[in-house]
This record gives structure tokens, C-alpha cells and sequence, in this order.
């Protein structure tokens, strides 16, 4: 039992951590639309007479930022999904928490093997269930370079465990 209290904290502390580089992600994508939206925009505004010569140019970029406005809600998670997603992060601190504390029992022979088990499959019908329903509801997208430093972050946080 004591393999996998370790094993399932292991895969929540990997799931917090890649929500929080999610949600930094996403909101550093937000900011650099938003930016490149108002620079772009103001710059065909305010610098047209610097633009008069290439204003095939100037056009193509202002549509290409109008489009990305218009798809923005497609590429970045509105803000009530991002504060979805806190909440599941918080959800699986908590329920990071609570596994840590069985594990440190389990560890230390403070409760029996049978005491553990029903805790943690407890535990697994509770608070795990209610992460998947909210989980399974934002369908995040799992990217590469953002799994890779999750699994690097968690695999530091246990090695200093």
C-alpha cells in the first residue's frame, strides 16, 4: 500500500505542477496577444504615413490581427476557464496534502495496512473523483515542453522530499 500512496502522490504533485506552467503559459500567451494587438493596431493607425508606400503591408497585418482577435477565444481559455483551472489546481493541492499525511502514517507505521487502504481508496472516491469530473470538463491540452517541465519540477520536489 505504502508503493502506491507514493506512486499516486507522485502523479498528483506532476499534475499540480503542470497546471501551474498551464496557467502561465496561458496567461503569458494572453498578454502577448494583447500586445501585439495594440501595438499593431496603433501602429496602422498612428503610422500610416509610414506605411503609405507598403499599404498591401500595413493591410495584411492589421486583417492578420483582426483575425487573431476574432480566434483568440480559440487559441487562449477565457478567464472564468482559467479560474476553473485554479480551482482544480487548488483541488489537487489539497488532495496532494491529505496524501502526504497517509504516506507519512504509512511510512512511519503510525496506522495498519488495512487503516490505509480504506483511506486511501476513501480519499480516491472523494476528492479524486471530483478533481476528474472538473478535469475531464476543461479537457486541458497536455503540451510537450510543458510535461517535461512538470516531470523535471516534480521529480526535484521528491528528490528534496
Amino acid at each position: 500500500m505504502r508503493s502506491k500512496v507514493w506512486y499516486e502522490m507522485m502523479q498528483i504533485k506532476y499534475g499540480e505542477v503542470y497546471l501551474s506552467l498551464y496557467l502561465d503559459f496561458q496567461k503569458d500567451l494572453k498578454r502577448y496577444i494583447k500586445i501585439a494587438t495594440l501595438v499593431f493596431s496603433g501602429s496602422g493607425v498612428f503610422g500610416w504615413a509610414f506605411w503609405e508606400p507598403l499599404a498591401w503591408f500595413a493591410c495584411i497585418i492589421i486583417a492578420l490581427i483582426q483575425l487573431i482577435g476574432l480566434i483568440e477565444n480559440q487559441i487562449v481559455r477565457s478567464d472564468s476557464e482559467l479560474e476553473e483551472i485554479s480551482v482544480l489546481r487548488s483541488m489537487y493541492l489539497k488532495y496532494l496534502n491529505k496524501l502526504e499525511e497517509l504516506w507519512y502514517d504509512c511510512e512511519n507505521d503510525y496506522k495498519k495496512e488495512k487503516k490505509i487502504k480504506k483511506v486511501f481508496f476513501s480519499l480516491r472516491e472523494t476528492d479524486f473523483a471530483a478533481i476528474e469530473r472538473l478535469d475531464d470538463k476543461l479537457n486541458i491540452k497536455h503540451w510537450k515542453r510543458l510535461k517535461s517541465k512538470a516531470d523535471i519540477r516534480t521529480r526535484e520536489y521528491f528528490n528534496n522530499f
